[in-house]
This record gives structure tokens, sequence and C-alpha cells, in this order.
């Protein structure tokens, strides 16, 4: 389907919308679910839904191509309809639909309320990427939140450097083969967030931003909005491929979680690290599920009691139930019902369903390797939020203070031993390469995006370096352990607008004697620290010491790289690594009074206010960077060259995923 027919397509069912509701005056806010022009791949499952606000009792009716559809919930001519419809709205489903028809399908609808009818209609396209070439046994995604283009040169030139006008270096990524740009839209805005940008490559569908495996609805709880399959349930029940996800965040994130969970609210952590397992299919049955064997990354604070110290448990932020048609439809166990249950040890679970549990880079370490050694199914949790940053945790494993603290934030974040993201995407491989049928494994690195939203330049490259040693461990495995696996390289947005403006014109110690900036805000003076940016000529080559462990000893070194944000928040800048990072957001409370206590700041604009001359926000009211809307780079690599060559040019989000599975099916 064109881009233009697919924008027409919108067009038009807008326009009959609007006018059936003006010409009835009521039933408002109709729609049909999946929104209009929604891709899925040959038999891929989807939960169809018709809604609509007004006064009941309330009736719907639904074909597909002309041919009438019965729905799975939804009373007729009943003020209830299917139980779930949010307060004013009636509902009604058919979950778990699929279609091995190839082509482009039209749905008619109509919704009634005491007042009248409006009818409404949307298109779907099924697609069959089947072939008869060799398809790619496993699929690594490598996501480097809110990861631009800059962020991928900065890290180069502070590993690599540049003399005479040529890099030094290059990056894992960087010797990509294949490399194109994505849009990064969401269903509902230019600017994406991190649910529906993952969510595009794992479903080939949009979302809504705030919502991950699911399409919009007005529904009482957040887990039971209409699904879509993704990925990893698709191949786990047509293939049995397992699924392995790895984050440096806190593993109830949005990007981890748009791979297996299906929700309306990304926040709502106790109901989604519960269905990481109730839906994982751990009796390895196939029918459903998503085949979940490794789950690395913080969020601790998910997994405990809520009467343990550090628990974020709650059953606000649970599901008491799933309904009944949506269990049957997707052929889920009676387990996977859900119960509002914040005192559950989850954490006792994953073990009682045959995971290894580990808790820090020791642990992790320990764990067998190869062949049969390698356990099954394997869960790492290394913090009680947010892992720290790579910057933070060299400090501690250098047992070398940041510049201006007296402890290390890992201590003081109750997680003194935590991985590198390349320890913990080799684990990851090492269990799943295990599973015969093959695998689909997600690698974040989370905090470039965080880190970035901070506007902490220093921690979001490092970051950045982190996760290229990362993707240095998965091209190797594509290369040499196994060469029916298919890599991408690619981030869910861009972050903060950053830019690399130039460098410090002059030396670090000329620098911090620079009399203070903070109350410099004329427009009409310019801060000490403002003109000791050098642009053009004045940035020159800068050069960073690299240690063995492969990154810089140190980010404020004489004429270093300095970084702008064109999509920024309020702050103090004076071009110096922060001695601390911000406070965690994702921490209990009382974690976050002690950190606050021990002086790390609450949000950007409390950092620096004594030295740095102050930079007025773009992003109006807002404390931190915000995404932006600018396309991002993707690259891959496969043996087979032609899986990795779809992804050269421009191309849509969910056109990631009509890719990914054509490597796998064959149709490359």
């Amino acid at each position: 389907m064109s881009w233009m027919r697919h924008c027409l397509g919108t067009l038009s069912v807008g326009a009959m919308l609007s006018a059936a509701s003006v010409a009835m005056a009521a039933p408002t806010n109709v729609s049909v679910t999946p929104p209009n022009n929604a891709r899925f791949l040959l038999g891929q499952k989807f939960d169809l839904r018709v809604e609509g606000k007004g006064v009941g009792p309330f009736s719907a009716t639904m074909s597909i191509d002309g041919v009438a559809q019965a729905f799975s919930s939804g009373a007729q001519n009943s003020l209830t309809t299917d139980g779930i419809s949010s307060a004013g709205f009636g509902g009604f489903n058919l979950r778990g639909y699929s279609s091995l028809q190839p082509g482009l399908h039209t749905i008619e609808a109509s919704f009634t309320d005491s007042t009248g009818t409006v009818n409404a209609t949307a298109n779907f396209e099924v697609f069959d990427v089947r072939g008869d070439r060799a398809g790619a046994r496993n699929v690594i995604i490598m996501l480097g939140d809110g990861m631009g283009t800059a962020h991928r040169t900065a890290a180069r030139l502070v590993r690599y450097g540049a003399t005479g006008g040529d890099p030094n270096g290059y990056l894992a990524m960087d010797y990509f083969p294949a490399t194109g740009m994505v849009t990064t839209h969401s269903l509902n805005s230019i600017v994406t967030d991190s649910a529906p940008g993952m969510a595009g490559y794992t479903t080939g569908t949009h979302s809504f931003n705030g919502q991950e495996g699911v399409f919009p609805a007005h529904v009482t709880n957040a887990f039971y909005f209409p699904r879509v399959e993704y990925m990893s349930e698709y191949l786990h029940r047509t293939q049995g491929k397992a699924l392995g996800l790895v984050s440096t965040a806190d593993i109830e994130d949005a990007t981890p979680a748009a791979n297996a969970v299906h929700t309306g609210n990304r926040g709502a952590g106790t109901g989604i690290v519960d269905q990481y397992l109730d839906e994982s299919d751990p009796a390895d049955g196939r029918h459903s599920g998503t085949g979940l064997k490794v789950l690395l990354g913080g969020g601790r604070r998910w997994f405990l009691p809520s009467t343990t110290f550090g628990s974020s448990r709650s059953a606000g932020s649970d599901y008491a139930q799933l309904p009944a048609d949506l269990i049957a439809a997707w052929h889920l166990p009676s387990t996977a019902a859900g119960a509002a249950d914040p005192t559950r040890d989850l954490l006792t679970d994953y073990q009682n369903a045959g995971f290894s549990y580990v808790d820090s880079a020791t642990s992790l370490a320990a764990v067998p390797t190869g062949g049969k050694k390698a356990p099954t199914k394997l869960l790492g949790l290394f913090g009680y939020g947010n892992m720290n940053v790579a910057l933070d945790k060299l400090a501690k494993r250098r047992n070398v203070l940041v510049p201006g603290t007296t402890t290390f934030a890992v201590d003081d974040y109750h997680a003194p031993d935590q991985p590198m993201l390349d320890e913990m995407t080799s684990a990851a491989l090492n269990v799943l390469n295990r599973d015969k049928d093959g695998f689909v494994l997600m690698v974040e690195g989370a905090s470039i995006d965080k880190q970035s939203h901070a506007m902490d330049a220093e921690r979001a490259v490092d970051d950045t370096i982190e996760f290229d040693r990362a993707i240095a461990v998965a091209r190797n495995f594509a290369e040499k352990v196994d060469r029916r696996t298919v890599v991408i390289v690619l981030a869910d947005h861009e972050c903060s607008g950053f830019s690399i403006i130039g460098a410090l014109n002059g030396t670090v110690a000329n620098l911090q004697a620079l009399p203070p900036d903070g109350s410099v805000l004329s427009p009409t003076a310019v801060p000490a620290r403002q003109a000791a940016v050098g642009t053009y000529d004045l940035a020159g080559f800068p050069q960073y010491s690299i240690l063995a462990d492969g990154y810089p000893s140190s980010f404020d070194i004489d004429g270093k790289l300095l970084f702008g944000f064109g999509a920024s928040g309020d702050r103090f800048e004076n071009w110096l690594t922060k001695p601390r990072p911000i406070v965690d957001s994702l921490l209990t409370s009382s974690i976050q009074a002690e950190l606050a206590t021990a002086g790390y700041p609450a949000q950007p604009v409390n950092r620096s206010q004594a030295d740095g001359f102050f930079v007025r926000g773009q992003a109006v009211g807002a404390a931190q960077a915000v995404h932006t809307a600018s396309d991002i780079p993707i690259s891959a690599y496969a043996a087979r060259a032609a899986m990795a060559d779809q992804f050269v040019g421009v191309q849509r989000n969910t056109d990631v995923f009509v890719k990914l599975m054509r490597a796998v099916l064959g149709g490359y």
C-alpha cells in the first residue's frame, strides 16, 4: 500500500465519521479498531472493537468484506455491553482474529444508542512475506533508546578521535554493511514516546503514545485494551522461537515491555512484570505466549512483595482479571488470567517457573556458559529501578570517585555490583542459543535516552559507547556462532536534539577558574563559560585517553567536546562532567529521599547553579529535555546480504517489522 493511499484512506474515514456524527448528534466518539489502514502479517492475530459514547442501551454490528462477524463479548441492547467499557461508553469486541487472505480488507460497523446510529468503516491490509529462501533462525534488535545520529558521532569521536579530517577508528555499529533512516511517528503524534516507538518494530502497527501492543480504546483497565500480536508471540506460536529481553532500564519500562506486554498504560508496572511471566508460556506449549527465556535489567522493585524494602508493587498498577473472551481467543492458560496481588512474591514465582536468578555482575559472571551447561532460562535484576549508567558503574569498578563526590553512585543506589551491557548480552546469547528453534533478542541501551533527557552529555555518550560494545557481541555471534542471524541497530526516537557544537577553547583548569556565571541573565552580556565554546576552527580534534576497559579515563580533558540540546529544558551549564546523576524517578520514595539527602539533584536545573550559566529551555514547561520527531539511523547485518540490504533507504518504523519478518520467513 502506498503512503498516499494510506493518507487518503485515513481522511475518508475521518470525514465519514464526522458527517455521521453531525447528522445523528449522538452517539459520539464512535470508533473501529484496528485503526484505519493498519497492516498485519498473514495469520497475525489482533482484536477488533466497535465502541461509542452515548445514552444506553447500546448495540453494534460489524462485518469484514461484507461477511457479518459475531462479537466475542458485548451484550446487545444493554447498558453494560462487554462489562469493561468506560463509563458512558459501550463496547463490542472480537478477540484473537486473524486472516489468511492477503490484500486489502474492509470493516463496516454500526453503533447504536437510544438516540440513533452511527456507521463507520476502516480498512486493514494483510501481507504475505513468505518466500523460498532460507530464513533467519535468530533476530537480534539492538535498540539505543533516544539515540540519534549525533549520539553515534559523539561516541565515535570520544572513543577514537579524528585527525586531519578523518576518523581514527569506527564503532561496531559503523561497520554494519547496510544503513538507512527510519521515521519515528506514533499513531497520535509526530513525536513518539518509547512505547509505540518500540512496538512499531515488533507489531508492524502504530499505537498511541504510552501504549504498547494494543490499540486505543475506552476501557476500565489498562490491560483490557484490544491487542495486536507481537513478533515474539507470532514466532513462538508458529516456529517455537524463544524471547530474550535485555535492558539497562527498569525492566517494566516501555522499550522492553513493548516486546511482550499488552497494556494501555506503560507505567502500570505491577501488571507488566506479572504479564511477562504469566504469558511467557512457561510450560512451552507453543500455542500462545512469548516464549520468554531471558529477562535482564533493573526493576527488582516490582518482583518483591509490597511489604518488602524497595518494593513498588501495588493493586493500582495491576489488573484483577483479564476478560474471559481475551483468555479464550488468545489461548492463554487460566494462570494468565491475572489477580490484583501486590503481596505476590514474583521473584519466587519466576524461579519456580524454571528461571535461574542473578542479582549482580559477580553472580552473572558465574552463570555456566556453552551448550547444556547454560541454564534454560535466566532472570537478572541488577537494581531496584533503572540500572546505573556506564560512567557510574565504571567509577566503582575502577575504584575512582567521580570528581566532586565522596561516594559511589552505585552504592547510594543500593546496587554496588552491576554488569555492563555487553556482559548481559553475552549471558543472554549463551542461554538463548540453547533453543533449537531460534530466538528473538532485544537489547536496549536505555540511558542514552534517560541521560539525554537530563541533558547530561557525558553520561549519555558513555552509555552510547557501552551500547556499542554490546553491538559488537551481537555482531560476533551473527558472524561466528550462528550465521543464520539478522542483527539491526536503531533507536525508537531521538531525544533532546542532541548536538556536537564544538570543543572547549582552552584548558579545563582555566574553565574551572572562571568567575560564577549563574546571575548573568541579560542577552547583551556573554557569560564567561559561553565564551569558552570553541566553534569551527577553534574546535580542533579533541583526543581522549581510553583505558583498557574501552572507556575514556575522563571526559574533562583540555579541548573537550561540548554538546548542546535543541529540545532542552532549563539548565545551568558549566561544561564539566556532572558529579552525580539526577535522582532516578523509577525508585520507591524512601530510596529517592535517601538520594536527595545525599546531594543528588532532583532535576537538571538544580545542578551547577553556582558556576554554570543559565540556558533557557526550548521545551516550554519541561523540567527535562524532550523527544524530537527526527528520523533515526538504522544499520543492519546478516550473513545473507539480501536480508540486510532491505533496510537501506528511508522507511517507516512499522516497515522494520515487515522486513524482519521477511528475513525470518524467506521473502527477502
